[in-house]
Parts: C-alpha cells; sequence; structure tokens
C-alpha cells in the first residue's frame, strides 16, 4: 500500500507539469561583476563565493554590483549570574546593482541562539548560520536579477 501511495504521488507530481522555480538558476547565462564590498568580512566572503559560483565567466551579459553587510549579535537574555543565555543575531545583506540605475534589493534574516559554553562551537554555529544565508540569499537575490534582466 505505501508503494501505490508513493508511485500515485509521483505520477501526480510528474503529471501536473511541476517544475521547481530553481530549477533553471545555473543555466542563466550572466556574469556578476562585484565592485565593492563593506561590512562584516566573513559574510561577505561567503557571499562572494556563492555568486563566483552562480556566474558564467564566458557570458557577454553582466551585473556590475556593490555588497555591503551588518551583521550584529545582541544579547536577548541573561541568567542571575548576569551570563548571557541567548543571542539574537541580525544580518543585512544590501545589494546595489550598478549596471542597472543603481537598483538596491535589501535582506535581512534574525536568528535567535542559545549560548553554549563552549565558545568555540559557539563561534562556529554562527559561522554556518552566515553560510546559509549566503546560500539563501544568493538563491533570491540570482531570481530578482533574472527577473530584471527580462525587463
Amino acid at each position: 500500500m505505501k508503494n501505490f501511495i508513493a508511485i500515485s504521488f509521483l505520477i501526480f507530481i510528474y503529471g501536473c507539469g511541476y517544475t521547481s522555480v530553481l530549477k533553471d538558476q545555473k543555466m542563466q547565462d550572466f556574469m556578476i561583476n562585484i565592485k565593492n564590498m563593506q561590512g562584516d568580512s566573513q559574510t561577505n566572503q561567503f557571499m562572494n563565493n556563492q555568486l563566483k559560483l552562480a556566474s558564467n565567466p564566458s557570458s557577454t551579459k553582466y551585473f556590475d554590483i556593490e555588497i555591503k553587510s551588518k551583521y550584529n549579535k545582541e544579547i536577548i537574555t541573561k541568567n542571575s549570574a548576569g551570563v548571557a543565555t541567548d543571542y539574537k543575531i541580525n544580518i543585512d545583506l544590501e545589494f546595489t546593482v550598478l549596471s542597472k540605475n543603481n537598483l538596491k534589493k535589501i535582506y535581512r534574516e534574525s536568528f535567535n541562539i542559545k549560548n553554549n559554553s563552549k565558545n568555540f562551537e559557539n563561534l562556529n554555529y554562527e559561522k554556518e548560520i552566515k553560510k546559509n544565508f549566503a546560500s539563501s540569499t544568493k538563491d533570491k537575490f540570482i531570481l530578482y536579477l533574472i527577473s530584471i534582466n527580462d525587463n
């Protein structure tokens, strides 16, 4: 019975014309030139790496962009000893598309995290948050570039 349900579901998905929004994203034919980066260096480096992977260096279409990032970590709660137990991380990425009359696009995300007693683990977790944010923001920004490129 489980196999029947799984096969029925696959046939339904195949038959309804479902395609992923990001399916053709890697097939986009444009180059992203980062002219300037300001702000949090680690976030900028992750974003730079993501955009390089999404670019086609042999393309004749290009976007010149600037990136400004902002990373902020604030204490939400403290225990009775005054030690921080919970943090809120805010990450902002502002893209300016210079080659399209300085169009601006801003992406913001907030994350609440618990303080771990091991500082090394906290730093690694924050690094992973930045990597994941850069990856998801790259996907959104590429879709934005596709939409303004079509206009």
